[in-house]
């Protein structure tokens, strides 16, 4: 087990983290900043958020200009989401461990007392006592509780679709809020038979209704297919 004391610990290397790393860095503090998941470098948006959706629907909305097939084009499109991800993920990665007072921590946190945390890696564990200690974990995907509703091959969040290469010939959506949405239209312009599933009796249920009958009606000519007052089980 290693040892470590910093001025400041920060847990997570989202938005806020490594900017906070390098603001105290910047200071002359000593800081260290823990994270999980080398996937996770720079947080959610560039990794698994808003950049790949948004480079996807991008190339779903360009697809009418290639020659070729679904799943070609598909592939490609994700495969080019990874690569541009890749560099993403690598440049906020450098971008913290180039100061020279930040230290990047891979591994689990977890308390031992309020100045003191236990970073686990494998085999490898390190203690990190810090004076100031910043969490900034962020949340996870909720699953429904639905018996078999278990993320796998079939199964997936908005994160694992987006890393799915086999192109998908049809696509069940639960839920019509704007992420839901936003994926049905990606995978419909893909070329994907794409169905939406919702408990209620509308999409959009946060806008106002003559909004949502509006998006509904694009939704349609798109031929995405709507399910409404579904109950899973």
């Amino acid at each position: 087990m290693s040892n470590k004391k910093a001025e400041n610990l920060i847990i997570g290397f989202g938005k806020a983290g490594k900017t906070l790393a390098n603001y105290l860095g910047n200071k002359g503090e000593k800081t260290v900043l823990v994270e999980k998941s080398p996937l996770m470098y720079g947080g959610t948006c560039i990794n698994v958020g808003c950049i790949p959706s948004k480079f996807l629907a991008t190339a779903a909305d360009r697809r009418g200009f290639s020659g070729e097939s679904d799943a070609e084009y598909y592939k490609n499109a994700v495969l080019q989401k990874k690569a541009l991800i890749a560099k993403l993920n690598k440049a906020n990665y450098d971008k913290v461990a180039s100061n020279e007072n930040v230290e990047v921590l891979d591994g689990l946190a977890s308390f031992k007392d309020e100045h003191t945390v236990q970073v686990t890696n494998g085999s490898e564990v390190s203690e990190v006592y810090a004076e100031r200690i910043f969490v900034n974990t962020g949340a996870r995907p909720f699953i429904p509780s639905v018996p078999g509703l278990e993320v796998g091959r079939r199964i997936h969040t908005s994160e694992t679709l987006m890393d799915l290469e086999e192109f998908p010939k049809s696509l069940a959506i639960l839920g019509s809020g704007f992420i839901g949405l936003e994926f049905a239209a990606s995978y419909a312009k893909f070329g994907t038979k794409v169905t939406i599933i919702d408990q209620g009796d509308r999409i959009l249920p946060r806008e106002d209704e003559d909004v949502a009958k509006e998006v509904f009606s694009s939704y349609q000519a798109m031929g995405v297919d709507f399910l409404f007052h579904a109950a899973l089980n």
